[in-house]
């Protein structure tokens, strides 16, 4: 069997063991000469012998080592710089610790992974190899530019999203990335046009960066706007006039528009109270009182003694009391003259020294305390002392709620709620926590339709995928909304002229709507001829974004230390991957001799 695997001409299997964790196959060389790679001479003189360790594919999952016996010649030619020759090896190059076959393995691997994952997943395969040993394999990749392309897609990739952008040019025929550039800018697009002369169309976003390095370097090539990028700058310019008349809700009730003030929600239950106990609850408004007839008072202040900024004001108040008492403590020990010398010294005014010298103990003691301000009128005024005496009382929060609810309380039920936690909080009640005790909902007669799902109904051509509830209202909507017809209008305009083949239509298009969306037909007239390209022509730059979105999610799987330059040969390699005369034999054959050369 392992001679049937290592079956070379010039090398026999000598020996193999094999262990729990590696196998060991021993080859032996039977070359009886080789070839001066510098004069080409036969040499035929045997100078020694030597061991090399190579690491090959796993074999059932283990890791599977060659130990080579490769032997040297003497060069006999007196006038060749070489002195000896060691035999080259048909599995693995010169100083490689690799056969071929695993470094296709590990590049076929790593293409869809980052080199950590693969030098995880290799380990359970069978083979030994760190991350960085995978970059590097990656990195002796060498990509020679096809100046020979005539039709590029162009489009700019976010490296780090906000902060780093690149240009990414992808082959229009088979759509395998070509070139990642380092910005977007005119320039960098323009160094890399001046090497590609033979280019004859462009499909292009509507950057004007790209259009005028474009017309810089190639002014005879075709230019075509992207179809996609057209909808989205409209639909940003619509959205915003859009938005601006139309309220953010409307409610339709027994076919009338109604706006979010005309519309009220009305209170849903949500958990079932018993009415027997409910009305057997029975409590009025006056201030509790103990057992003894003395009044009580209690905390209902609305206050979060965990906040960060209760406690910062805390910690400030602390300090500032413990520097009254120091300066208390110097006054005692210093003469009348020397109290300005004590104040310039505690960094305070003359007067407030003075102020803190008067101060008592107690209204030292007190400075921690939080002051005690006159507290404003709610309309839960007329229920705390009912929902402080039925927590006294141990009753359910649910049932406090639904009561005070029930005595006429007319506020929100969520500051109700509030209430109830805060008292228990404050005056050292156990609060268990409730569910909702009610929700509040539109009647179900009432329709409720937000302005984005009424510009999206809109702008959606595919009838079948319409809201039936705005299908079914869009005509009084349109009735008292006159904004509604006016996009569809522009937008159904404007997707009838992209796609009926007529670019002269453009012109009729930017006449009747140049007041409607001035910005919008100002751009379409500076980029004029690319619109019309992408009007007349079947090609379009839709490829592109596909290409960016697949760009992206390999990024942020592999990406991280990795510079550009591997990014670019890591997303080189998994697109030309998918194109169908891909070979990874090639590819690494051609690696492992320096050079490997772009696609045709």
């Amino acid at each position: 069997m392992i001679d049937f695997l290592f079956n070379y001409e010039n090398f026999k299997v000598i020996n193999y063991t094999k262990d729990n964790n590696k196998i060991n196959i021993y080859l032996k060389s039977k070359s009886k000469q080789c070839i001066c790679p510098k004069c080409h001479q036969v040499c035929s003189i045997k100078h020694a012998n030597h061991i090399r360790h190579i690491q090959d594919t796993p074999i059932h999952n283990t890791e599977t080592w060659l130990h080579v016996n490769v032997r040297e010649f003497e060069c006999t030619n007196t006038n060749c710089d070489i002195k000896t020759i060691s035999e080259e090896l048909p599995f693995a190059r010169k100083n490689k610790v690799k056969t071929d076959a695993l470094i296709q393995f590990i590049l076929s691997i790593s293409m869809f992974m980052s080199s950590s994952c693969t030098s995880l997943i290799l380990s359970f395969l069978g083979v030994k190899i760190s991350a960085d040993a995978v970059d590097d394999i990656i990195h002796s990749i060498k990509i020679v530019d096809n100046k020979d392309v005539e039709m590029v897609g162009i489009d700019d990739v976010a490296i780090r999203k906000g902060q780093t952008y690149a240009t990414a040019i992808y082959d229009m025929n088979d759509h395998h990335l070509i070139a990642l550039l380092d910005g977007r800018d005119a320039a960098t697009l323009e160094d890399w046009l001046k090497n590609h002369k033979k280019i004859k169309c462009v499909a292009r976003d509507r950057a004007s960066a790209y259009a005028k390095a474009i017309s810089a370097i190639l002014p005879n090539c075709m230019q075509v706007a992207d179809r996609f990028h057209l909808f989205y700058n409209l639909i940003d310019y619509l959205k915003e006039i859009f938005y601006a008349e139309m309220p953010e809700k409307i409610f339709i009730q027994n076919n009338e528009v109604l706006t979010s003030k005309e519309v009220k929600k009305v209170p849903k239950e949500i958990i079932n109270i018993d009415e027997e106990i409910l009305s057997n609850i029975n409590y009025d408004n006056t201030k509790p009182v103990d057992k003894n007839g003395d009044t009580i008072e209690f905390d209902s202040k609305k206050r979060n003694k965990d906040s960060k900024q209760y406690k910062q004001q805390l910690e400030k108040r602390i300090k500032k009391q413990q520097k009254i008492r120091n300066i208390k403590s110097r006054l005692t020990e210093i003469k009348e003259s020397e109290k300005k010398n004590l104040a310039k010294e505690f960094n305070i005014s003359f007067p407030t020294l003075l102020k803190y010298e008067k101060m008592t103990d107690e209204e030292v003691n007190n400075l921690i305390n939080i002051n005690e301000f006159k507290k404003k009128k709610t309309l839960m005024d007329n229920y705390i002392n009912i929902l402080y005496k039925m927590l006294s009382d141990g009753i359910a929060p649910e049932y406090i709620i639904a009561y005070i609810i029930k005595c006429g309380y007319s506020g929100f039920y969520t500051n109700l709620k509030d209430y109830v936690r805060t008292v228990a909080k404050n005056n050292g009640f156990d609060y268990v926590y409730m569910k909702p005790y009610l929700d509040y909902e539109y009647p179900n007669d009432v329709i409720k339709i937000t302005r984005f799902e009424l510009l999206k109904y809109i702008l959606t051509v595919d009838e079948k995928k319409k809201d039936k509830n705005i299908k079914e209202n869009i005509e009084i909507i349109t009735e008292k909304y006159s904004i509604v017809k006016k996009i569809e209008n522009i937008f159904f305009d404007f997707r009838e002229t992209i796609f009926n083949k007529n670019p002269d239509d453009l012109d009729n298009f930017i006449n009747k709507y140049k007041n409607e969306i001035p910005s919008f037909c100002n751009g379409l007239k500076k980029d004029i001829t690319a619109v019309k390209n992408a009007i007349s022509s079947s090609i379009n730059s839709g490829f592109v974004e596909g290409n960016n979105n697949k760009f992206k999610l390999i990024k942020r799987i592999v990406y991280g230390k990795q510079k550009i330059c591997n990014l670019f040969k890591k997303n080189y390699l998994c697109f030309l991957a998918t194109t169908d005369d891909f070979d990874i034999e090639e590819i690494v054959n051609i690696s492992l001799n320096k050079q490997i050369t772009g696609k045709n």
